[in-house]
């Protein structure tokens, strides 16, 4: 049986579709799970072995063509489209799969007729199952909108049979650094922090609160974090990704900048904590052993992310960016 899953969109939805893979492999071994992905998750399909083959889909013209050919000439028995927009949509549509699904979802902001028409028109037409998903009405009524079990209620639809309680935390296993610290917390510097509720200053105050609690501290960077932290890059040690290749000990408060994908998640993997606001990050940490805190944005429906996104199966604590009392609540968690 050859099934292909399109995924090429960011990190976080990569990760919450590998129970999904791990779910049918574990019915069946024999199956070969190939995946479209982006250049966003690559990195994370490179390190499930259990893919059978990993394409790449980039935005040039010949590119998107050369990704569809090598599509055709597989002949799938059956292909999934998960990620939202035309061109997933368009790759499922010219493969030459026996059975084509379609996984759509209507605004969680809007609740209107025209929400993903076009895209509604087209899974009537060109796939032999679809799935409309009316985030609003299901949170409304206490019904799944998890990625994961969505994405699991599409595979079922077809006929497939899944186990859908494997850990995620057992699917990828990454590296771990050797560090002579007891306790390690880690922040990543997501620009998400910063908002009218919450400023550097009080980040800093944060900051400051965790030293005294003797644990060590790292923060990892992103593409936003110099957007929003100029103090913190001021005041605090940074390493870069050559350096961070000789670090054997951590004594003081370091930023992390820019670390590769190999590094980044190892130093994640090798955290007793980790504090990150919602984003990419959250879900690298749900696939280690390491005690989670997530920060939702508060003016960004984030009870109803919550529900979409949360780790799989992983215990963590849930906190709201308004939250007056933050600092003292993430210190709470870290004791």
């Amino acid at each position: 049986m050859k099934i292909c899953f399109v995924r090429n969109d960011k990190m976080g939805d990569m990760i919450l579709t590998l129970p999904v893979v791990q779910g049918l492999i574990e019915v069946n071994k024999h199956y070969k799970i190939d995946i479209v992905c982006s250049k966003k998750n690559q990195e994370i399909c490179k390190n499930y072995k259990s893919i059978n083959k990993i394409y790449l889909l980039q935005n040039k013209f010949y590119q998107i063509l050369r990704t569809i050919l090598k599509l055709r000439n597989e002949n799938y028995d059956y292909i999934f489209t998960f990620s939202p927009g035309i061109l997933s949509i368009l790759l499922s549509i010219f493969s030459k799969s026996k059975t084509k699904s379609l996984l759509i979802f209507k605004s969680r902001y809007k609740n209107n007729y025209k929400s993903k028409f076009f895209d509604r028109i087209l899974g009537k037409i060109f796939f032999n199952y679809h799935i409309i998903i009316d985030r609003q009405l299901r949170y409304l009524q206490n019904m799944p909108i998890h990625q994961t079990e969505i994405m699991m209620e599409l595979v079922t639809k077809n006929g497939l049979n899944l186990n859908n309680s494997s850990e995620i935390k057992r699917l990828i296993e990454f590296g771990k650094i050797e560090l002579r610290s007891e306790k390690l917390c880690l922040i990543h510097l997501s620009s998400k922090w910063i908002n009218k509720y919450f400023s550097e200053e009080n980040f800093i105050s944060l900051l400051d609160n965790l030293k005294n609690l003797e644990i060590n501290i790292v923060m990892t960077t992103d593409g936003t974090s110099k957007n929003v932290f100029y103090k913190i890059f001021k005041k605090y040690k940074i390493i870069n990704n050559d350096e961070f290749e000789n670090l054997n000990s951590i004594n003081n408060i370091l930023i992390l900048d820019q670390l590769n994908f190999d590094n980044w998640t190892s130093i994640i993997n090798s955290s007793t904590y980790v504090i990150t606001p919602e984003c990419g990050c959250t879900h690298i940490a749900s696939l280690s052993e390491t005690k989670l805190c997530v920060i939702y944005d508060s003016d960004n429906v984030p009870d109803m992310i919550a529900n979409e996104y949360a780790p799989w199966k992983k215990k963590y604590t849930k906190l709201l960016s308004n939250n007056q009392n933050l600092v003292k609540e993430l210190i709470s968690f870290i004791d």
